[in-house]
């Protein structure tokens, strides 16, 4: 395990249809991963007034905001044009209710550090251009099934 804190800047997520050909969000400013739990409520007469629980269904989302850029650089692999890609991830598009790859990750997978992988559908994807702005894009995907989370 990497020791010391981690600069925010080389986290990444990748998206793809497999675990061979994600493309990562690229000019991201922001990502996150939340994992969470539903709760079953357990409280009864003798919870003592407290609430008491026991834990639910596990689920996992991933987000990101990016600068939107509308071209290609030919000169690179990675996909700028990152919202055409995932519009194109799937056969019909991010709409086509088909999970896609993803993995949230350290930029440069080094030795000592996680990843995170699953397979997510995209449940927002949103442009925002304001007036005098850089324009953005966001984009939210939540997990189906499990969140592996593998070693480097």
């Amino acid at each position: 395990m990497a020791t010391g804190l981690m600069n925010g800047t080389d986290l990444i997520i990748r998206v793809g249809t497999a675990d061979t050909n994600e493309e990562p969000v690229a000019s991201a400013t922001t990502c996150s991963l939340e994992l969470s739990m539903d709760e079953i409520d357990q409280s009864n007469k003798d919870s003592g007034g407290w609430k008491a629980i026991m834990g639910g269904q596990r689920s996992w989302s991933v987000s990101a905001e990016a600068l939107y850029q509308n071209e290609a650089v030919a000169a690179s692999k990675d996909y700028t044009d990152f919202w055409n890609h995932i519009a194109q991830a799937t056969t019909d598009g991010a709409l086509a209710r088909t999970p896609v790859y993803v993995e949230f990750a350290h930029a440069n997978g080094s030795t000592g550090n996680v990843y995170y992988s699953g397979y997510a559908y995209v449940t927002s994807l949103s442009v925002n251009g304001g007036t005098e702005d850089q324009a953005s894009y966001s984009i939210s995907l939540t997990g189906t099934g499990v969140l592996a989370v593998t070693d480097v």
